[in-house]
């Protein structure tokens, strides 16, 4: 019977379990106009630290909160962000006009482009979430902590990368991934990875 007691480590468990599926459908929900996914990011990452902090918040009051105060400059990274991932998208398909060795150049200098984009936004939304800053000094730091702190950026690029690639590995993969990741999936990589920032961001606090 000590199963069900309200504070046995099963409840609990089962308890972050709900916790972690409210917050996924209230991040699927917010992102859906695709211009507030910078925000919903922010937000689920604000929350996601406060889970990993051992705080036991309303998950619908703090993600709202957090939205409404992080939404001007997530936004306004979020576009930015989208725009340069466009940008590199093209880039990648125009660079087949050269040949030779100019195509090999261009293309390792579009790779190391694109491995720059992707560690910054890996940090930059939980720093959002984390700290006040202009748009361009969130940026910069956010790249700065991706190359300081390199075991927990590679860890925190094999959750993401390796849940990725493992939802797209075959068509059944796809639609079991798919709804995994509807459920309950950002959420999941965001709380695991909210160890890791939580321990990073309490460098600069």
């Amino acid at each position: 019977m000590n199963f069900f007691v309200i504070d046995s480590p099963v409840m609990r468990f089962l308890g972050r379990i709900g916790d972690i599926i409210i917050l996924n459908l209230i991040f699927v929900v917010t992102s859906l106009p695709v211009i507030t996914i910078g925000t919903a990011l922010s937000a689920l990452y604000t929350v996601a630290m406060k889970l990993a902090r051992g705080e036991e918040p309303s998950i619908l009051k703090e993600y709202m909160k957090a939205f409404r105060r992080n939404m001007k400059p997530a936004t306004i990274s979020w576009l930015f962000m989208a725009a340069a991932g466009v940008f590199i998208f093209v880039d990648f398909r125009l660079v087949g006009v050269f040949s030779g060795t100019a195509y090999t150049v261009m293309r390792l200098l579009l790779a190391m482009i694109f491995g720059v984009w992707v560690l910054t936004f890996l940090y930059l939304f939980p720093y959002i979430a984390r700290f006040e800053n202009t748009v361009f000094h969130s940026i910069k730091n956010a790249l700065f902590l991706s190359a300081a702190h390199v075991p927990s950026t590679v860890m925190m690029l094999v959750i993401s990368v390796g849940l990725i690639v493992a939802t797209l590995f075959t068509s059944r993969t796809f639609v079991i991934g798919t709804i995994a990741w509807f459920f309950a999936g950002f959420a999941v990589v965001a709380y695991t990875q909210a160890f890791l920032f939580v321990r990073i961001f309490a460098k600069y606090e």
